[in-house]
């Protein structure tokens, strides 16, 4: 049975909650779904500002962090 994702994005002093998710068949599929967006999230934040780190935060339908990825400016 599906379960809904969250992927947020911060730098340490920011953070952008997903409130929409994603629906995925296991944390495996919702990781490949993140990949998949890094890159097109990494140009818009890097245009926004190529201040910080940012991090793809992987949260659950509980809230609770199952993953982190680095997005690459």
């Amino acid at each position: 049975m599906p379960s809904r994702f969250y992927f947020d994005i911060e730098n340490g002093e920011e953070t952008i909650r997903d409130a929409q998710g994603v629906e995925a068949e296991d944390l495996a599929e919702a990781l490949a779904e993140a990949r998949s967006v890094i890159d097109e999230m990494a140009g818009e934040l890097e245009a926004a500002g190529p201040d910080g780190a940012w991090t793809l935060v992987v949260r659950d339908a509980t809230g609770a962090v199952v993953g982190r990825l680095p997005i690459k400016g």
